[in-house]
């Protein structure tokens, strides 16, 4: 009866474990992180693009990390984000600031500047695939060219 008592006790632990991921309830397939496979512009592969980039996903909030494969030193970017338009789009915010960055637009409260979205302010995103292995995100810059970014999800 013990044995009983404390697989149940772990069992318990385990899955409350599991919901503190799932801040302010779940956020469906766009939740964790997503490698940033590949970037095209106007059909052509940002030849640029060093395939570095994650994309965090968590309740509201998107962090986006560029990690250095030679040296394992990383810099992350915040924003927060929420679905629109039935969830076909994103809406991205990067207009935050901070105590320590007090103008919408620091490098902190940007996109990576590897992925040519603007910073210091609000955008969308459509969503061309969702699913949990796949991510595919349009975006249309004010000058009409076209970004694809392609994601595998990570863990």
């Amino acid at each position: 009866m013990r044995q009983i008592s404390h697989i149940i006790a772990i069992i318990i632990i385990a899955l409350s474990f599991n919901a503190c991921t799932h801040n302010n309830g779940d956020i469906g397939d766009t939740f964790g992180t997503w490698k940033l496979q590949s970037i095209t512009i106007d059909g052509e592969t940002d030849a640029n693009y060093q395939s570095n980039v994650l994309w965090k996903f968590q309740a509201s909030i998107v962090s986006m990390v560029r990690v250095d494969d030679t040296t394992h030193n990383h810099f992350e970017s915040w924003g927060t984000w929420e679905y629109a338009d039935n969830d076909t789009r994103l809406l991205m915010n990067f207009t935050h600031t901070d105590n320590d960055n007090a103008n919408p637009g620091s490098a902190k409260y940007s996109p990576l500047p590897e992925t040519h979205l603007p910073g210091g302010t609000t955008f969308h995103l459509d969503v061309m695939t969702l699913n949990g292995k796949e991510m595919t995100l349009r975006y249309t810059s004010p000058d009409g060219k076209e970004y694809l970014y392609k994601f595998k999800k990570w863990a």
